[in-house]
Formats: structure tokens, sequence, C-alpha cells
């Protein structure tokens, strides 16, 4: 027997058609914001996902109905784990050690879950949980970027010159008063700089891209960029 979800007597396959447009229109809109951002999966993978995990809990559901047993949330736990699997295809660490698409995995997981209870019948519940979603990633994205402008902690990426760059610079923050958390170096670049990246406590609020500007200007970094986790 379908779900409780069948509103004012209606057929069970209208009950599906309405939990399936409605895991369609949220993925859309989801998928529509990432597609906006350029992110590494757009409007037609989350309006994919969000669709498929909704036909799943209905899968389900029928399936318990039908045979009248079985576990009606063990397709749902294979769901959010194979979602997993495919949001960490959309991370990805570029040439120079920026790591991008954390926001797209997370949303893409968080999208799977949207259509599992739309596929379940829990309509209402959905709809604010995709109101919540939006705000956080519209309202707050703002927000968001400009505590990492002003986060005491920044990490920086750099090539520099690998005879006399690296001491210049470690120089340079302790004069500033910035400590040195990680350093890492990395293998020579094609040009032969040395590659970096550390992690810097400021010990208080600056303006992270006046202390790149600062630095780019210094003829030993041949390269620099903040890494942020996009």
């Amino acid at each position: 027997m379908i779900h409780q979800v069948i509103i004012m007597g209606t057929s069970e396959y209208f009950s599906i058609i309405i939990r399936l447009t409605i895991a369609m229109i949220m993925g859309t809109v989801i998928g529509y914001e990432r597609a906006s951002k350029k992110s590494t999966a757009g409007l037609r993978t989350f309006s994919i996902v969000c669709v498929a995990s909704a036909f799943t809990m209905i899968i389900n559901e029928y399936l318990i109905g039908q045979y009248g047993s079985g576990d009606s949330a063990r397709l749902a736990a294979q769901v959010i784990s194979g979602v997993g699997f495919l949001g960490m295809g959309s991370i990805i660490m570029t040439a120079r050690n920026r790591v991008r698409g954390l926001t797209t995995a997370a949303t893409l997981w968080a999208t799977a879950i949207l259509g599992l209870s739309a596929g379940a019948g829990m309509v209402v519940s959905s709809f604010i949980a995709f109101t919540i979603m939006m705000f956080i990633i519209i309202v707050m994205s703002p927000i968001s970027k400009r505590l990492e402008k002003y986060n005491r902690v920044i990490t920086i990426y750099m090539e520099i010159d690998k005879h006399i760059g690296l001491q210049q610079i470690i120089n340079f923050f302790s004069e500033k008063n910035y400590e040195v958390l990680q350093l890492e170096k990395h293998m020579a670049s094609p040009e032969g700089d040395l590659m970096i990246q550390l992690e810097l406590d400021l010990h208080g609020k600056y303006l992270h891209s006046d202390i790149i500007h600062q630095l780019g200007q210094w003829e030993t970094i041949h390269y620099i960029e903040e890494v942020r986790k996009l």
C-alpha cells in the first residue's frame, strides 16, 4: 500500500507524479544556483540525483507493500552512501593546490536527502528543509566570504626562489608577529621554483587580499594565492 501522501483520494500514480515533480523542482532550483557559480555539478546533475532519490523511496515503499516485509531504510541508506561517493568526484584540487567543490559536494549529498524525503511523502518537511538549504546557500554565502576575508588564520600557496625566498618570507612573518602553524614544501615547479603551502595565524583580523598583494610585490615570490575551500 502506498504511503498516505495521496491527496484528496487521488490515485497512486498521481501521488507518484506529485512526489517526483516536487523532487525535480527542488533539484532544479538548487542545481541552477550551483551552475550559476560554475560548479563541477550543475542543473541536470542535481535534478537527476533528487528525482532518482525520490523514486528510490517510492520503489522501497512499493516493495514493502507488495511483499509485506523488508527494511524501509535500506535503499535510502544506499542512496546516501552512494551520493557521498558521487560528491567526492566534484571535489577537485587545482594545479596550484586550490581546493574546489566542497560546497557542491555537500549540497549534492543534501539534495539526495531532500529527494528521499519527497519520495517518502514528507512534502511539507521537504519544502521546509529546501527553504532552509536555499537560505544557507544564497543568503549566507556573502557572510561566509566576508568571514574568510578577515579570518585570523590564512592558508597561502607560493612559488618562490628556491635559494633565498623562503628565509626572507619567514623573517617577514616574524617581524609582523605572524605565527607559522604549518609549512609544507612541494616538488619544484617546471620553472625551478620552490612550491610551498603554509598556514598562518595572523594574531588579529587583517584583510587577506592586502597580505597577498603585499607579498606579491616581492621579486623572490613568483606566484602567490590564498588557498580557499570553495
